[in-house]
């Protein structure tokens, strides 16, 4: 027969602060701050929402990790119900417990001076607070208190009450949402009404969603300073994306800007795309901490380079890919300061078939120094082009990964290519088309010779192993 331990005195205590009507009469500052950690974690798990509203008055930490404090309540494998996985609100009803639990202590006109709460993290991270206690916790908020680039956030001489970080996403939504989504609403709306007393610092902005006004609404909730990546992925209007400038040019810390899918397939007017290119050309060119940008499959860049490259500190990164540009654009970028000192360069899906070799050969020649990746891919690159950048190339020594896939050259400049390549020492990664001899009547098509690109690919690679072994790699 077996016998169950007994409940130790610690449990019993805590089962009884965990009575509502028994907490609220309780001087929990006076709890050592391990007693505190535990019972918070035991009211969370127990759903005692009514506890958690008075505990976080009562918080003995200037720091609370509360985006993963909701983990805690994830399944190790998902319920699914009807193919679905089914919607999970005690998280929902966890975070409004609280943050009406913060709004008591905001509306004192005496805040308690015991009341240590300083910031809230809706991020994911210091998991390790709620396993393994308040020192680790200490210590993420010790490592916070340091980091300079919060202590430059807020540009307002009136300090908030109270900080929130986070880092946000905006997706498609419908009318049953996800509960991840209806946190982040829950979040956003509360914050936005009290702007003067709570901050929302969000330091990465992902948007996926063509739903532009309530995303703009919600955005009034954030110290857009803060933001330093922002992605935007939808096929937005002309007019969305103006209504969308007064907020990005908020944004004056940006570092990584990736923009797609407003295609130019989309806006086939000339004379209204060139109006809009110059409005969002002006805009990105005041963007002075960009180091990444990352444009795809939009129709604002043609001819416009030059006003969105003018003043820019240098870039390290820049990709452009699916959008049409003039020659005068990219002979802009060889000149330019903004990419003196490039460590990246991706052209992807944009013909260089009308523009002069010398030009694209003048834009790697002036990054050969720094350049670490070069992606050259389906950008209509012949023979002659190749030939024209090969010297560029040579110097590119610390050139780590290069790709000129999906371009058309003949088996003699593919081995003077690879050639070239194999005496680069740092390069670790390539990838090179077939040569036109391996497809049919030497015209590029999805459909390649099996026996010619057999035959071809087995010479050019025995050559290339050959050429290597002699340089020594």
């Amino acid at each position: 027969m077996s016998r169950q331990s007994p409940v130790t005195l610690y449990e019993l205590a805590k089962q009884s602060l965990l009575k509502s009507d028994t907490i609220a009469s309780t001087s929990l500052h006076d709890l050592p701050t391990m007693i505190f950690h535990d019972l918070f974690i035991d009211a969370f798990m127990g759903e005692h929402n009514e506890v958690m509203k008075v505990m976080v008055q009562a918080w003995p930490f200037p720091y609370l990790p509360f985006r993963s404090l909701m983990d805690l309540r994830k399944p190790k494998t998902p319920y699914i119900q009807y193919g679905k996985i089914t919607p999970d609100i005690k998280n929902l009803e966890t975070l409004e417990a609280l943050l009406d639990g913060i709004d008591i202590q905001l509306s004192q006109k005496v805040h308690h001076n015991r009341w240590k709460l300083q910031v809230l993290d809706w991020r994911d991270v210091h998991h390790d607070f709620w396993t393994a206690g308040p020192r680790a916790m200490c210590t993420a908020h010790s490592a916070d208190a340091r980091n300079k680039e919060t202590e430059k956030l807020s540009l307002t001489d009136k300090k908030p009450t109270l900080k929130i970080f986070a880092n946000l996403s905006f997706e498609a939504w419908s009318s049953s949402c996800a509960t991840e989504d209806k946190l982040q609403l829950c979040l956003l709306n509360w914050v936005r009404k009290r702007k003067a007393s709570v901050h929302l610092y969000c330091e990465k902005v992902m948007i996926q969603s063509s739903a532009v006004t309530t995303i703009l609404k919600l955005l009034q909730a954030v110290q857009l300073e803060s933001v330093h990546v922002l992605d935007v992925f939808s096929a937005w209007s002309r007019e969305s994306m103006k209504a969308f400038v007064p907020y990005l040019k908020k944004m004056n810390n940006l570092h990584t800007f990736h923009f797609s899918s407003l295609s130019p397939k989309l806006f086939s007017e000339p004379g209204k795309n060139k109006w809009y290119s110059n409005i969002y050309a002006f805009h990105l060119g005041q963007l002075q901490s960009l180091q990444e940008l990352h444009i795809d499959d939009v129709f604002f860049l043609h001819g416009t380079l030059h006003m969105i490259f003018r003043s820019q500190t240098p870039l390290e990164v820049l990709s452009l890919s699916s959008s049409p540009l003039k020659e005068s654009d990219l002979k802009h970028l060889s000149q330019c300061a903004s990419t003196s000192q490039l460590k990246s360069l991706t052209l992807r899906r944009i013909s260089m078939k009308p523009f002069n070799p010398e030009i694209l050969q003048a834009l790697i020649d002036k990054v050969a120094s720094t350049l670490e990746t070069l992606v050259l891919e389906h950008c209509d690159i012949t023979d002659s082009h190749l030939l024209a950048i090969l010297p560029a190339l040579s110097r590119c020594t610390g050139l780590k990964t290069f790709s000129c896939y999906g371009n058309h050259f003949s088996l003699g400049i593919l081995q003077v290519l690879l050639h070239l390549t194999a005496g680069l020492s740092q390069l670790s990664q390539g990838l090179y088309p077939a040569p036109l001899e391996s497809y049919e009547s030497n015209i590029p098509t999805e459909f390649v010779h099996p026996e010619q690109f057999g035959c071809h690919t087995k010479t050019y690679t025995a050559n290339f192993l050959e050429e290597a072994q002699g340089s020594g790699i």
